[in-house]
């Protein structure tokens, strides 16, 4: 380990930043393939389970999102609230 930089959290944030990065998009367009194919010739039952599978990926996808801003602005909402989303606490 380096004074000057931690490799260990940088390779952390490297993998996790590349594990979100791709498959955040992925699910996203699983869910758009998947909703076009609903759209397609195909019985009854298929289209309802393929465009609610579709909606599942699309509300996962939202999720992610969400849970990823209120991460990031937890503690500003613990600031002005008191409620702290991820368990810090104030300074």
């Amino acid at each position: 380990m380096n004074n000057w930089i931690n490799l260990a959290a940088v390779g952390k944030i490297l993998l996790f930043g590349l594990a979100v990065g791709a498959s955040v998009p992925t699910l996203f367009a699983i869910g758009v393939r998947l909703h076009i194919a609903a759209d397609g010739p195909s019985n009854a039952g298929r289209r309802r389970l393929l465009a609610g599978l579709s909606w599942v990926f699309f509300a996962l996808v939202l999720v992610v999102v969400v849970t990823g801003v209120l991460f990031i602005a937890n503690n500003f909402i613990g600031h002005h609230t008191g409620v702290y989303l991820f368990g810090s606490t104030a300074h």
